[in-house]
């Protein structure tokens, strides 16, 4: 084989494989994130509930948000400093909130607050325990 057939078929093999070396580098470029240009929106409030109950073991306020569309809760007991989470379940068009206390499980039922005709007036259940009642009022916006 003479020198320039062999310095050609060298070029020939080396530009067939720069566009895969070249192909490689650009798909790292591509699928390599940036962690700088990645942005988490805060949580957005949905509902809040200020609760006037007989009961001291019920909360006084429950907030319910929308993190990535996953909806959380909080309440907080009357004179406590830290809120408590509760899971969000929606069955229809009602909320049913949980969340532990001091008292065992707190459940919250608030009905049609999945209903926008409906969202601004609270009829509900809670139970606790053992023992448990109905929930009246108005949702706070």
């Amino acid at each position: 084989m003479s020198t320039r057939s062999l310095l050609a078929a060298l070029a020939a093999a080396a530009l067939s494989a720069a566009p895969d070396a070249a192909q490689q580098h650009a798909a790292h470029d591509v699928v390599r994130p940036d962690a700088r240009a990645v942005a988490f929106a805060a949580p957005r409030v949905v509902a809040s509930y200020r609760l006037a109950a007989r009961d001291a073991a019920l909360p006084a306020h429950v907030t319910v948000v929308d993190s990535a569309g996953t909806l959380s809760a909080s309440f907080r007991a009357a004179g406590a400093g830290r809120a408590q989470p509760m899971t969000v379940t929606v069955m229809g068009t009602d909320l049913v909130l949980q969340g532990e206390t001091a008292h065992g499980l707190l459940t919250l039922v608030l009905g049609r607050q999945n209903d926008a005709d409906a969202a601004s007036r609270v009829d509900g259940r809670w139970a606790l325990g053992e023992r448990q009642g109905t929930l009246r009022g108005k949702a706070r916006s």
